[in-house]
This record gives structure tokens, sequence and C-alpha cells, in this order.
């Protein structure tokens, strides 16, 4: 009978020694199975890595058309005939002044040209000639004729104040958007105060920094693609044309980009540069 108990305690001490030696082996098995994925997985990321290397910046849409048109004679305003996002033609009037004093100037130096005319008629006739044929009448003779006549002074009075009258019309320079609309009817405008600003749409560059290690990756041609930062579909095609060769102390390069069509840009918008460069 002892002899059975100690064959059965000796099985059951064989068995815990066995299960005790096959604990460490169980771990090891899991932690390389484990391994194992790990490695899959990493090694599925590098397979999937896109054949191009992305470059991404801020940038500014910046007019490279634009003119401030200004105030030429100091006056008060008598009506703004425009307002901003009005689309303009060359020429077409943006502003007047109340001009009641130029246009009487006008008229008073034509009532005076009048009377040079008849005051040269007798300069003439004192000449011996007949002023009904003027093209008969001497050089000399009809140049001293509008001398003593004041007809000279009065030409050149005449057409100072034509001037005069026509600069109280502000006109757009040439075809644009206007922008910055600052004066309003009533206003006192003095010489050199802006009424508005005429923006060319069509003329659009972005200017954007970039580091001076990434300098290479731009040269003047370079292609990229412009996205303003309120309408991430709208996407503009544009081209480096300038770098300016000064680093600043951040270490970077102004760089500008002409934009081909810039429909719905505006000058200082905000946009994204982007710039795809393919990989060997």
């Amino acid at each position: 009978m002892q002899k059975r108990i100690w064959i059965s305690l000796t099985i059951v001490l064989l068995l815990t020694a066995c299960r005790q030696q096959s604990q460490p082996n169980d771990s090891q098995d899991t932690k390389a199975s484990s391994d194992t994925i790990s490695q899959t997985v990493v090694s599925s990321h590098a397979s999937d890595s896109t054949p191009s290397s992305a470059f991404q910046t801020m940038g500014k849409v910046v007019a490279t058309h634009y003119a401030d048109v200004k105030f030429e004679i100091s006056l008060p305003v008598l009506r703004m005939m425009v307002h901003n996002g009005d689309h303009v033609r060359q020429g077409q009037l943006l502003a007047e002044q109340d001009a009641t004093r130029q246009t009487n100037v006008v008229e008073q130096h034509q009532r005076e040209i009048e009377q040079a005319h008849l005051q040269m008629q007798d300069v003439i006739i004192s000449q011996g000639y007949d002023p009904e044929h003027i093209d008969k009448v001497p050089q000399r003779v009809r140049h001293i004729a509008e001398v003593k006549s004041g007809l000279l002074l009065a030409q050149n009075k005449l057409a100072a104040a034509r001037h005069e009258l026509k600069i109280t019309r502000v006109t757009a320079p040439f075809d644009g958007i206007v922008a910055n609309v600052t004066a309003h009817a009533g206003q006192l405008a003095q010489v050199g105060d802006i009424a508005c600003r005429v923006i060319a749409p069509q003329q659009m560059d972005v200017e954007f920094r970039i580091m001076e290690t990434d300098l290479s990756r731009f040269a003047v041609g370079t292609r990229l693609q412009v996205v303003p930062v309120g309408d991430e579909h709208a996407v503009y095609e544009a081209k480096v044309t300038e770098v300016n060769p000064i680093v600043d102390e951040q270490g970077t390069v102004m760089l500008r980009a002409h934009v081909a069509t810039p429909h719905q840009l505006f000058d200082g918008m905000h946009v994204s540069v982007l710039l795809n460069t393919p990989q060997p």
C-alpha cells in the first residue's frame, strides 16, 4: 500500500516539474509571434509610401498692378461714383469735386480770348493787312499782333483753367476693381488725398518664405499650386518668378510666384503654397 502511495507522489511531482518547464517556452513563443506581427505592419507602411515629397508653406497674395487714385486739387467732394468691389473701365468717372469756380474761370478766359481776337485784328489792320485773309499776313506781323493783343497770354490762361477744371473729375487709370474707397461726398479733399484704389485683378502674385535649406527645390520657373485658406477646393497654378537673394535672421528667403489665372484671389489673401517633387 505504501509503495503505491510513493509511486503516485512520484508521478505527481514529475507532472508538476514538466508543467513548470513548459511555461517559459510558451511565453517565448508568444513574444516571438508578437514581434513577427509588428515587423509585418511596419513593412506594410513602408511599402505604401507615396512616390513624391510634398512641401507646404503659407503665403500671401499681392497685386502686381494697382494705383492709388488721388485728388489733384483742394476742393470739396461733390460725389463719389463708385463703391468697393465695383468693376471700372479706363477713363470711367470715380469721383467729382465741386468745380463751380473752375467753370467760371474757363468761361472768363474764353471771353478774354474773344476780346483779344478783336484787338489782334486792329493790330493787323494797322500794319496794312486784311485780318479776313489771315493766311496772307506775314508770320512776323501775326506774332506781333498776338503779343500786342494779349491773345497768347489769354490762350495760356485758358489752357491752365481747362486743366484745373479737368482734374476736378477723378477717373480710373485702367480697367480694374475698386478697393479702399476713403472719400465721400461733402469731404474737403486736399491735394494728394486718396479717393480709392484700382486693382488689376488679372495680375496677382504670391509671396512666401522658405528655409534656405530648401532653396534648391525652388528655382525660377518651378511650378506650384496655390490654395486659399478660405476655400481648400480652389486650386490655382503658379510659377516661381523671383528669388530674393537675401537670407534673414531666421534663415528664410522670400520668393514670389505669378498666378496664371487668379479669378477669385484678392490682394492680401492668405494661401497655402504647395510643391510636389517627384522622387526617383
